[in-house]
């Protein structure tokens, strides 16, 4: 097993020496991922599948790696993660920008509090990681900082998803009760953190007999799929030939229908991930593009397109979020007609148009797609979309609210938008003059965990620069029933 590893960071390692630097800036990237352990299950191939996922994606990135870095199930121990960060990121410099991917087991408190810690296991150590001790290892590194966290729970690192704030535990298992405390983000608007899933979510897993990395999660596929590890970087909704983390964050919004992904950033809307410059990984469809994910009852048709690398049957999936949750069991199969009645697709770009069946003018709610390739008897899966409908005259109000005052750098300012029906949200800060300084949501898609949609604001402007003290007006616009709807709440920002 400790030979497979180190073959594997060996092969990485050669492939990012061998990468050139970009003139003006370059990217470093250390993925890590932890499978065995001693409390908790382990985690098995699933989280070296995620590394293969990612890591072959990041090596095809344009502009090329100076660094990629892989630890495989080697970093038992918070020093060992310090060192890590240390030998792959330390000689970044303030134009650079270094990723921390990490994958591991997020494990609630058993002390009814609401918190959740990170393990870090090597088979042999298991060590409880907080979330001020995760943000403290990359702190010193120079440039943007982006920390990628697949983990079970992982918005409680950032205080997202959880009903009360709080903090992971500060390096110890809980079997003691404690207060919770508020949340403990990093301070530094360089440091930038995704989440694959809410404070309240599972990362959910899939198996896949026909890759050779066996189980991976929806989260790190997707991710990898947005920078292109298949061909086009899915997530470039503008299609300017690169992606930054706001757009992959919108696009993970819809892109991973099972769990909530979570996103913590002064400035997303700068911060350019690498993408990949041509196909590293094949599969037999690739090239998703979907219409608009916001369905009417009047007209619950999904427009998509994508290609076929091959000849292949394909079979969607559609699965229902019924009381609280996806109901997997009872998932409506069928299988594309093909391309002349046979069922088979020949190679090159295809067109579809999915029609929801048995909607009626009052039904209102969330759908996961999923699309597989057919391929000598083995399933692949090869999209996801998260789906919304809304009743064509629905008559639910649209509210917004929070708290009075907020003072930056002491947290972040919960935001409370309530809907009643799914519905795509775009939010802004306006200053005394009417003036926005700040865009938090542009046709963000509600998810379906609730009617209710919770947003953060830490206070910045676009820029990343804290406002000055005054009265802002947060307000929310959204589309229902036909109309477009407004709502705005006020708060006062400064000590």
């Amino acid at each position: 097993m400790r030979r497979i590893r180190f073959l594997l960071m060996a092969l990485f390692t050669v492939l990012a020496l061998l990468l050139p630097s970009c003139a003006l800036a370059s990217t470093r990237a250390l993925l890590i991922a932890c499978s065995e352990f001693s409390s908790q299950p382990d985690l098995g191939t699933a989280s070296s599948g995620n590394l293969h996922l990612i890591g072959s994606a990041l090596i095809g990135a344009n502009p090329r790696l100076a660094v990629l870095s892989i630890e495989d199930g080697t970093i038992g121990t918070r020093e060992a993660l310090a060192d890590a960060v240390t030998d792959a990121l330390g000689e970044a410099d303030e134009n650079d920008l270094s990723i921390l991917y990490l994958c591991t087991h997020g494990v609630l408190s058993s002390s009814d509090d609401g918190q959740v810690y990170l393990l870090l296991g090597d088979g042999e150590t298991e060590t409880p990681l907080s979330a001020q001790e995760l943000f403290a290892v990359v702190s010193g590194i120079q440039g943007e900082k982006l920390v990628i966290v697949d983990a079970c729970y992982s918005g409680a690192l950032i205080g997202r998803g959880i009903p009360a704030p709080s903090i992971l535990l500060p390096g110890e298992i809980a079997e003691k009760r404690r207060p919770a405390a508020p949340v403990a983000l990093p301070g530094d608007p360089s440091i930038h953190v995704l989440t694959s899933a809410d404070g309240t979510e599972s990362s959910w897993y899939y198996d896949s007999e026909h890759l050779t990395t066996g189980a991976l999660s929806y989260f790190a596929s997707a991710f990898a799929t947005g920078l292109g590890l298949y061909g086009s970087a899915e997530a470039d909704a503008n299609g300017d030939g690169s992606v930054s983390l706001a757009e992959m964050q919108r696009y993970l919004n819809v892109a991973v229908p099972s769990s909530s992904s979570q996103l913590l950033s002064a400035q997303a809307d700068s911060v350019l991930l690498p993408t990949a410059s041509s196909p590293m990984l094949s599969r037999p469809l690739t090239g998703f593009s979907y219409g608009s994910s916001l369905l009417l009852t009047d007209d619950p048709t999904l427009e998509f397109s994508f290609t076929a690398a091959q000849k292949t049957a394909v079979q969607y999936r559609l699965i229902d979020y019924d009381n609280g949750s996806w109901n997997w069991e009872e998932a409506q199969t069928f299988l594309d007609e093909g391309d002349d009645g046979s069922g088979l697709l020949a190679p090159g770009r295809k067109t579809r148009s999915l029609t929801l069946p048995q909607i009626s003018p009052e039904d209102s709610g969330y759908l996961m797609l999923q699309v597989f390739s057919v391929t000598d008897g083995s399933l692949v899966l090869c999209s996801e979309r998260l789906i919304a409908v809304q009743p064509a005259d629905s008559s639910a109000a649209l509210s917004i609210s929070c708290r009075d005052s907020f003072v930056p750098g002491l947290g972040e300012l919960p935001i409370r938008v309530d809907t009643g029906v799914p519905v795509e949200l775009t939010i802004s800060v306006l200053d005394e003059s009417g003036v926005p300084v700040r865009r938090l949501a542009a046709g963000l898609l509600t998810r379906p965990t609730s009617d209710l949609s919770h947003l953060y604001w830490d206070g910045r402007d676009d820029s990343g620069s804290i406002v000055p003290s005054g009265r802002y007006t947060i307000s929310v616009e959204a589309r229902i029933g036909g109309a477009r709807r407004k709502a705005s709440c006020e708060v006062v920002i400064g000590a």
